[in-house]
């Protein structure tokens, strides 16, 4: 994980880097329903772009952080009792800010699909009819 400046997030410990390893993955992932693209990482946690110098990598990291973090792509959310929020995880990043006091409780649930395969083509056809022809 990236220490960005200003995170209150301790460094990992020695025991925490071996439990997690370095994965790679994508950076840019095509969306299995949407078929768009979709950029497939955050200034949290991908830390340098494969086959490429570490220089080039930070610099390219940079400008895609850059972009991704822009106020247009943006939505804040002003909590009301009752709200419900969902997202779509794959080409969404989040960032939840403690706003709220001690007494104030707040439930969250995180449902996540565990799942070793992309969709399979029925199923997409089949998400994509009920959503219409408009996904590009």
């Amino acid at each position: 994980m990236r220490r960005e400046k200003g995170s209150r997030r301790p460094a990992l410990s020695e025991k925490q880097r071996r439990e997690r390893p370095p994965v790679s993955h994508p950076v840019f992932l095509k969306h299995p329903i949407t078929q768009r693209y979709v950029l497939y990482a955050n200034p949290g946690y991908t830390v340098r772009i494969n086959d490429i110098p570490q220089g080039e990598s930070d610099e390219l990291l940079d400008f895609l952080f850059h972009h991704q973090l822009e106020p247009k792509y943006r939505y804040a959310h002003c909590w009301t009792e009752g709200d419900l929020l969902i997202w779509d995880d794959i080409g969404t990043l989040h960032n939840a800010i403690a706003d709220y006091n001690e007494h104030e409780h707040r439930l969250i649930k995180r449902c996540q699909v565990m799942a070793d395969f992309v969709f399979s083509e029925e199923f997409q056809n089949r998400s994509l009819g009920q959503i219409g022809n408009n996904v590009q």
